[in-house]
């Protein structure tokens, strides 16, 4: 029995008229290597700018800490005291802290641009900011990531590794916040991957380079999350191949953009998990994970250090490059501005 990948012609067929146009424009291609050169520059110029929004927060949030003020009106004070004391603080700071720090992944988005529009010259289009269906993808993007996330839960409950109960008093405001902020978040980290560092491999290399240069350093940013695992890794890996796939598939990055916006709500306010290992937030259900069953539901860095993920994103990748598409299904994309 023969089997065909008619998708992956499909995608070097359709690239053209989709976000890898690009490569007809723009600055010429650069080696894979200065590219990725160019990609961390990009990407620790959005870490200052994060920090520059961030750092007055955090400030705030430890000035107006009863421990701190009773620290620093102490009459003898000493430096390791009031280190122990501030890494205390920034460990145990509230909720609307982390939501800050979605909101300031915004800064990754304005690096891209800046650097996709005035330095390589690029267009929207092939960034992926289709106009026609931007609202469609997006709702559907949003469907199809949390059916995923929800699949790899049911796994896990299925084999016992994992129970959920209801929250009593579920901060609604707050987790309303929070999803606004992944919304940033994980468009951020697809704009820096898929929009901006995919499409700028290609133009000069074969498209699996571009898609697996991507995958792989989207995991290199994770690499130092606590709780960090080999099996973590290998899923982190997974999910930027199937997102390279969903996108050129698509042809845009608004659905790719809500698979991983809901993806992240999803683990950490829905089914209260911790979101690859950035600890705790507020959340409608509690899941209790068994002890010992890590190598399922992925411990203290959430789901995609488990085999459910393992499971669940495999199947993903393998629907995109068999699973038959219709042309008439690709989003068309207007002409490059």
């Amino acid at each position: 029995m023969k089997i065909s990948f008619p998708n992956v012609r499909m995608l070097q067929e359709a690239k053209d008229a989709q976000m890898l146009k690009c490569r007809h424009t723009g600055k010429p291609p650069l080696s894979v290597g200065r590219e990725i050169l160019y990609f961390f520059i990009v990407f620790l110029i959005s870490l200052v700018a994060q920090s520059a929004i961030i750092t007055p927060f955090q400030t705030v949030a430890i000035m107006r800490s009863d421990e701190f003020m009773a620290l620093i009106k102490t009459p003898t004070l000493n430096y390791q005291e009031i280190m122990n004391t501030v890494n205390g603080l920034l460990a145990a700071l509230p909720d609307w802290f982390m939501a800050v720090q979605l909101f300031s992944t915004s800064a990754t988005i304005a690096a891209c641009f800046v650097y996709c529009r005035l330095i390589e010259k690029r267009s929207w289009v092939s960034l992926g900011f289709a106009k026609k269906g931007a609202v469609t993808e997006y709702a559907a993007g949003l469907g199809i990531g949390l059916a995923l996330f929800a699949s790899a839960v049911l796994i896990c409950m299925a084999t016992g590794q994992v129970t959920l109960s209801v929250n009593a008093a579920p901060a609604v405001g707050m987790i309303i916040l929070y999803f606004v902020g992944y919304m940033i978040q994980g468009m951020s980290e697809e704009i820096l991957c898929r929009s901006y560092l995919m499409v700028s491999i290609q133009r000069g290399n074969p498209l699996w380079v571009a898609v697996l240069t991507n995958a792989l350093l989207f995991t290199s940013l994770h690499i130092a999350n606590p709780g960090i695992t080999p099996l973590a890794l290998v899923n982190l890996t997974l999910f930027g191949i199937f997102a390279s796939l969903y996108t050129l598939r698509r042809g845009s990055i608004w659905g790719i953009g809500a698979i991983h916006t809901i993806w992240n709500f999803a683990q950490g306010n829905l089914f209260g998990i911790s979101v690859s290992g950035m600890g705790g937030s507020p959340s409608v259900l509690q899941a209790t994970l068994t002890e010992g069953g890590s190598l399922m539901h992925g411990g203290a860095f959430g789901m995609e250090g488990g085999i459910a993920v393992t499971v669940v994103l495999t199947l993903g990748c393998v629907a995109m490059l068999v699973c038959q598409t219709k042309k008439s299904e690709i989003v068309e994309i207007s002409p490059a501005v």
